[in-house]
């Protein structure tokens, strides 16, 4: 069983990226489809947690500074992955936003006392080299990724590095306690600001968004509450996290590329590929 929740967690991290891709080509040209998106991901984790946390309830005032903090993160991140897919190729934004270990392992180095390994050493050299091949542009008169892809994929990059931050300094410091309760007031914290985003959002197209695409966002929203739950599963199995997380940030990593060039048709020039694959090796060992 503990193999199945593993091969679970890696669909359903590439769920992600492969949603909002596919939505984004649906709704091309809609006014604020983003927010319309995020709006409804949100709304559809937060009940899954509400769920989750009734079956599990906890309850510790301090906690709620973390969940403020990692709601905010979280806020980031899914909006800047939404937009960057929106002006980007799916498998260099999945990339680009599972690389943000490298500021979670930066981060353990300074506050939690993390010891450099070979295989760390390694991985954060490799990231460099991952980044400068995905983008490198070739000539001057070649089309460039765009600024705002660079704009959106940073603020998902960081989104993703302070969610993971805050969650493991919440479960350090709580002796992993109260670990739902984080997730349902940190979801609840984002939907009041999905909540307002939409709210003064341009809602002409709303109705036909829904009617076309409402299940994409709340499938999106499904997709990564059971992977969260499936983490949190393994945790109390016999498999070592050195094989959970880079089994999930590789496998994910390898789905999505299989939907760009099979299903998107993404074009990207041989040294992003191979950039690409250097990535995987560079999130695989820092996630060891």
């Amino acid at each position: 069983m503990p193999y199945v929740y593993l091969m679970v967690s890696v669909f359903m991290n590439a769920s992600s990226s492969v949603f909002g891709k596919i939505y984004n080509k649906k709704n091309e040209g809609r006014r604020d489809s983003g927010t319309f998106y995020t709006f409804l991901l949100m709304l559809s984790v937060f009940f899954g947690w509400g769920v989750l946390y009734a079956l599990d309830f906890s309850f510790d005032a301090r906690v709620l500074w973390y969940s403020l903090l990692f709601g905010l993160f979280y806020m980031a991140g899914n909006v800047g992955m939404i937009c960057a897919l929106k002006h980007g190729p799916a498998v260099l934004t999945s990339l680009l936003i599972s690389l943000s270990l490298i500021a979670v392992t930066v981060w353990g180095f300074i506050f939690w006392d993390a010891e450099l390994s070979v295989f760390v050493a390694v991985g954060l050299l490799l990231v460099i080299l991952s980044i400068v091949l995905c983008l490198y542009s070739k000539s001057k008169g070649e089309k460039a990724l765009s600024l705002k892809w660079l704009f959106y994929v940073s603020l998902s990059f960081v989104g993703n590095a302070g969610c993971s931050i805050v969650q493991r300094t919440q479960q350090m410091q709580y002796e992993g306690k109260h670990g739902n309760m984080l997730m349902l007031f940190a979801t609840a914290f984002s939907a009041v600001l999905y909540v307002i985003l939409y709210l003064r959002s341009d809602k002409r197209d709303t109705r036909v968004m829904f009617k076309d695409s409402w299940w994409i966002p709340v499938c999106a929203g499904l997709c990564n509450l059971v992977l969260n739950l499936m983490v949190m599963l393994m945790a109390v199995t016999d498999l070592s996290p050195a094989l959970i997380y880079p089994v999930i940030g590789v496998g994910g990593l390898a789905v999505v590329t299989v939907f760009s060039l099979f299903v998107f048709k993404e074009k990207m020039h041989w040294w992003q590929w191979l950039g690409v694959l250097v990535g995987a090796v560079a999130v695989a060992l820092l996630s060891l």
